[in-house]
């Protein structure tokens, strides 16, 4: 795809390829990031610059002076071949010397940088930060876009889950929250700093900046050992783009180095389908992410309905009705949640709500023929827990030698285990191991586990944050063995992947559409812009937004699914919604309603995700909007290729909707055919947009649009979400077509609906014929229902003239 060149003239390293190359001064330090065949966007005049401590003084240091030595080196890794170029700076009056690495590849569209920091003097400094890119108006650097783009907006991504991901304009603040004394260390990063100012904007670990004609994404390729910011100031000209590696202050000795995270930038043209992949690819490259092939099974968790008034016998409750309705909605998991241990951080004991203890549990489960699931926060110890008075050596202090505060935990401040203590270590390993190989839990979730990697004086001073963070998810892992399924919330991203199998994307879901609090309502007002706390704009919201790393770092979970008609302020519309993200998107389903109660109608809205057949859908809006309002799936599938759209209206009134089909990749003349799931409706369009009428509020649309072609065709189906995923062979011979519908495990009514150049004369489905009716011109509709696989066998008369 592109060649190589390096080059060295008049002391300036021009090094890259026919996409992205960067001019570097050797005199000045100073680094140009631009792509040949456009001016725009570029990087200009930015440097590298650490930031240390000595003896109480903070000190920020460049490279240089004086020229460097360079090395170029032949490269061969996980993103193929290319060049290294080490550039070397001489000794520092510090005693501090810098070296600046970049990798270049011959058909890759981004340089890998990385920044390394010897300390060659005589004594300790503590370090900061590596500013891998610093291109700030204050010294002299900037982002360069088009001279005519509009104001910049900037993506930006949270520490974890429950931190705000989403796009900012250049006309908004940073995020910030009312309830920072309860929630500020669980919903924010807190050493990522937060700005009052309009435009000026910091992002964890990885972001984007764009013009909407153009964007650079940048972040942390590697991700084990530091948290990262990026920094984007969108608000003044000239505008600003850094990107920094934290080393969060850990002792740097005479005659040891410290190698920042390998760093990630790219530009990218839009409209693209996915700005973001090629960054979240290479991560998984260097990260080797844990992606289970088969699909996640369904499951069932008590948690949205009965908190922690769960007991035992409701639980087991719960599990009756799952067996009872296991042919039409086939849970594997069933998982306890919060609400059984005796206290935080003493996990082996239960509470009186729990008598017969947690392998009982686990046997009824069992017995029942699925797989236990487990919750727990093992990094969070409560102050009155028997593990601080046995062993308060084993906590996070700080200088002063205090446990730090974790965060509000409903009724208690907790404290933080120190993961980099050997018995923590030992600790940990040994719990999961219980879990799952003595109680017999094959499914566990770890919670609120960002308190494993909060600032704080630990009992290894030379583990930064991600290393200690990173530590303590190994050992759980060794714990649990390499075949429990591990899911993570309330999880920093970057150190966990290659340890879970999935993750919680976004804040806690709700049976509230805005943050409410159900025993303080008068809070409404005060509460209804929070972008963290639970409730389903918010958690729909980063379900969108971090589409792109689902099944590339892990199986994205968009927490529970919620369809009760009963103790929700949930509209159906909202409900609808909710379903058709989480089953185009195909991450885990988890379901948390009482099922004791819930009406067979509201079941079946599950039952359509199940299996999961879903994969890429991304929003095609995402840097356009802060709420992405059009979703895509393509599907490529033996019966054919095409499109499951899902249109939405996240606004606070009804509105009109249209859909623009070449977004899609559709022409303007080329007649395309239109499906809608949920009403069953069925047109012929031909048109460069879509009318969609009026949308309810936070309500959606789902089609199925493919193209016109020779019949016969499938156009439509309402046995699954995906509209035709599980048809799995298909083949036309004359006048007759045969195709087979995988096992759904599940029973299953529904139609199909085909596209045929003749009247049917005859429908089987195995061996019994089918019901079926003309519903428009060459199109007919089969009625099926299902009990495992099935073969159909459709016959038409063939038109004569």
């Amino acid at each position: 795809m592109s060649s190589l060149s390096i080059s060295n003239q008049h002391n300036t390293l021009t090094i890259g390829n026919e996409i992205l190359f960067m001019n570097y001064n050797l005199e000045t330090a100073r680094f140009d990031i631009q792509r040949p065949a456009s001016p725009y966007p570029a990087i200009i005049q930015a440097r590298a610059v650490i930031d240390w401590e000595a003896n109480g003084n903070r000190v920020t240091s460049a490279c240089g002076p004086g020229l460097p030595s360079l090395e170029q080196t032949p490269l061969e890794d996980a993103h193929g071949k290319g060049w290294q170029v080490e550039i070397a700076y001489p000794l520092q009056a510090s005693g501090l010397a810098l070296s600046f690495i970049i990798n270049t590849y011959e058909t890759r569209p981004f340089l890998l940088l990385r920044l390394i920091v010897h300390n060659q003097g005589s004594r300790m400094i503590n370090l900061h930060d590596l500013w891998i890119i610093q291109a700030e108006k204050k010294t002299g650097g900037q982002a360069q876009f088009s001279a005519e783009s509009q104001p910049l907006d900037f993506f930006k991504v949270g520490w974890h889950d429950w931190c705000y991901t989403g796009l900012r304009h250049a006309n908004q603040k940073d995020v910030t929250t009312r309830l920072k004394p309860f929630t500020g260390k669980m919903l924010f990063n807190p050493t990522t700093p937060i700005s009052k100012k309009r435009g000026d904007f910091w992002s964890d670990n990885w972001g984007i900046l764009t013009d909407q004609k153009t964007a650079i994404v940048t972040g942390l390729a590697t991700q084990a050992d530091q948290f990262g910011m990026v920094h984007a100031n969108c608000g003044s000209r000239p505008n600003e783009l850094s990107l920094i590696a934290r080393a969060d202050g850990i002792p740097l000795y005479p005659n040891e180095e410290f190698c920042s995270e390998w760093t990630y930038i790219q530009f990218v043209d839009l409209p693209s389908f996915d700005p973001a992949a090629d960054y979240v690819q290479t991560v998984a490259r260097q990260m080797q992410p844990r992606i289970m092939a088969q699909a996640p099974s369904a499951k069932w968790t008590h948690w949205y309905h009965y908190f922690q008034n769960i007991t035992d016998q409701l639980f087991i409750a719960n599990l009756e009705v799952i067996d009872s309705i296991h042919d039409t909605l086939p849970f594997q998991t069933v998982q306890l949640d919060d609400g059984y241990q005796s206290a935080w951080g003493d996990w082996t004991t239960c509470n009186s709500k729990f008598s017969n203890g947690l392998a009982y549990l686990a046997d009824r489960i069992t017995e029942k023929g699925y797989i236990p699931g487990l919750w727990l926060a093992p990094f969070v110890v409560d102050p009155k827990a028997k593990m601080v008075q046995e062993h308060p050596d084993w906590l996070v202090t700080d200088k002063k030698g205090k446990p730090i505060n974790s965060g509000f935990f409903y009724n208690f401040f907790g404290y933080a285990l120190d993961s980099t203590h050997p018995a923590v270590q030992d600790y940990l390993r040994d719990l999961m191991d219980i879990t799952v190989h003595k109680w017999g839990f094959k499914f566990v979730k770890t919670d609120f586990v960002y308190a494993g990697a909060l600032p704080g004086q630990r009992h290894n001073p030379k583990m930064t944050r991600a290393q200690a963070f990173r530590k303590g998810l190994e050992v759980i892992r060794q714990g649990l063995g390499e075949d429990a399924y591990y899911l993570g919330c309330g999880c920093p991203f970057g150190p966990a992947i290659g340890i879970v199998d999935a993750i919680r994307v976004g804040p806690d879901t709700a049976p509230d559409w805005e943050p409410f609090l159900w025993s303080l309502p008068w809070t409404k007002p005060l509460i209804r812009n929070e972008m963290s706390i639970p409730a389903l704009r918010n958690n729909i919201r980063s379900t969108l937004s971090l589409s792109t790393i689902h099944r590339r770092w892990w199986w994205n979970d968009p927490d529970c699914l919620l369809v009760r008609d009963f103790d929700t302020r949930l509209t159906e519309a909202e409900v609808i919604s909710n379903v058709t993200l989480i089953g185009l998107l195909g991450g885990l389903i988890i379901n948390s309603d009482d099922l004791t109660r819930l009406h067979p109608q509201r079941r079946k809205l599950v039952s359509l995700l199940i299996p999961i057949l879903s994969q890429d859908a991304r929003p095609l809006d995402l840097l356009e909007r802060e709420m992405p309002e059009l979703y895509d799936l393509p599907m490529h599938t033996t019966a054919g290729d095409w499109h499951d759209v899902a249109v939405f209206n996240w606004g606070d009134s009804p509105a009109e909707r249209h859909l623009d089909l070449a977004r899609l990749g559709f022409t303007a003349n080329q007649p395309v055919h239109i499906f809608d799931f949920w009403r069953q409706t069925y047109d012929l369009h031909t048109g460069a947009k879509l009318a969609l009428g009026e949308l309810p509020s936070h309500g959606c649309r789902l089609l199925r649009i493919s193209r016109q072609e020779a019949a016969p065709c499938l156009v439509g189906d309402t046995l699954h979400v995906t509209q035709g995923g599980e048809v799995k062979y298909w083949q036309v011979k004359k006048n007759e077509l045969h195709f087979s519908i995988m096992d759904l495990g599940r029973k299953a009514e529904g139609e199909v609906w085909l596209c045929l150049p003749g009247e049917i004369c005859k429908a089987m489905q195995d061996d019994q014929a089918l019901t079926f009716r003309q519903c428009a011109d060459k199109v007919w509709v089969l009625q099926l229902k299902l009990d495992g696989s099935a073969k159909i066998n459709v016959r038409w008369e063939e038109e004569t003239l």
